[in-house]
């Protein structure tokens, strides 16, 4: 299948804002201020990306347009859900590259004679000090069995439109996948020490004990910076009460706002 070049809408994503352009007009043509003000949920900035942006907005900003302008959730969802799959499906992996010169065996056989070579003589040159210790990468979770996954963000959608100087309330719903009960967990912000004029946070928020595969909300409080235009995004990683992170491997949740007088 042929890739779109970055920007490119696709065809279903173009059909899919044409409906929801089509709700809008059954409705009366409603301003997106007014969409907006009947929603009290997203802003009009956002309600109008829903059906100009370059990606296909996230379900809770969809289903605020389809709110506003009276139209059938369960219907919409199940449009929004198929589109959904669509796009995944085209984020397809790239194809395996066609072997390289140096994976043939007459190739491979000294290669690695070679390299174990030289890593044994690395291994001579630590050992005896017994001072040096090498670094673990992050090969997975803290706790063994340990799993989380973002379920949705609840309140305020990425690239929301805010106003200079004022606060807003963040929620995410994220789910325990894991067997590991989660008790006396945080999630610290992962860009410390803060910048001037980015978003102002608690640099750790508390999690609610959670058990395994249940869900629990997340709340932070946000401060925006007095002057504009500024984009916050802000990424944040699970620690314990040590500050130990515990998902090294995992992607870290994130809002993102856009800061405008």
């Amino acid at each position: 299948m042929p890739r779109l070049q970055t920007g490119e809408r696709t065809p279903e994503l173009e059909a899919f804002m044409s409906e929801l352009r089509k709700l809008r007009t059954r409705a009366g043509e409603p301003s997106f201020r007014k969409m907006a003000a009947k929603s009290g949920a997203v802003s009009h900035a956002t309600l109008h990306l829903t059906v100009t942006g370059r990606r296909l907005q996230p379900w809770e900003t969809v289903r605020e347009f389809v709110r506003a302008c009276d139209g059938d959730e369960e219907e919409w969802h199940a449009r929004w859900q198929g589109v959904q799959l669509v796009l995944s499906a085209e984020r397809e992996p790239a194809a395996e590259p066609p072997a390289a010169w140096w994976r043939s065996k007459r190739v491979l056989v000294p290669l690695a004679i070679v390299l174990i070579a030289a890593i044994t003589a690395v291994v001579v040159v630590l050992l005896p000090g017994e001072q040096e210790t090498q670094a673990a990468g992050p090969a997975g979770p803290h706790h063994p069995g340990d799993s989380s996954k973002f379920i949705a963000d609840v309140t305020v959608p990425d690239e929301t439109v805010v106003k200079p100087g004022t606060q807003f309330v963040k929620v995410w719903e994220v789910k325990n996948t894991g067997t590991v009960e989660w008790r006396k967990r945080y999630l610290r912000r992962t860009d410390l020490p803060v910048a001037p004029g980015a978003c102002r946070t608690p640099e750790r928020i508390p999690i609610n004990d959670t058990a395994p595969q249940q869900h629990v909300q997340v709340t932070v409080t946000v401060s925006t910076p007095p002057t504009a235009p500024v984009d916050c995004k802000v990424f944040w990683k699970m620690v314990d009460e040590q500050d130990r992170e515990l998902l090294p491997t995992r992607q870290p949740i994130y809002f993102s706002v856009l800061v405008r007088p």
